[in-house]
């Protein structure tokens, strides 16, 4: 294997273990217990432990029903940046918002997109 496509192989192990580990801050920082959130995800806990330690690539639908049923946004989980520290500070701030708070944040995001 050459220089160039070591370093794409280790770019790809390391983005796949980054979706985990901001899958794995964000249920921690929302204090979801694991055994609920595999039930109501459709899965096993066996599965979902699976998932978060490599062991299985899951399908985007049951990903996605993962991220629904934690309330996480899937595209959080792929975005681009690896500053995981200002993550994880992120994530537990907004835990603490209120619903009104939370919603005043999405329609802002949601206001600074692009228009297409």
């Amino acid at each position: 294997m050459n220089e160039d496509a070591e370093n794409r192989a280790e770019e790809t192990t390391d983005s796949n273990e980054l979706w985990r580990e901001r899958l794995r801050l964000a249920i921690k920082v929302r204090g979801l217990d694991f055994e609920d959130l595999s039930l109501a995800s459709g899965s096993s806990q066996q599965y979902l432990s699976k998932v978060l330690k490599g062991r299985f690539n899951p399908t985007v639908q049951r990903l996605q029903k993962i991220c629904d049923t934690a309330g996480i946004d899937i595209a959080y989980l792929f975005s681009g940046g690896d500053d995981r520290t200002s993550t994880a500070d992120l994530l537990s701030k907004a835990a603490d918002l209120s619903e009104a708070e939370g919603e005043l944040v999405r329609r802002l995001l949601e206001s600074a997109k692009p228009s297409r």
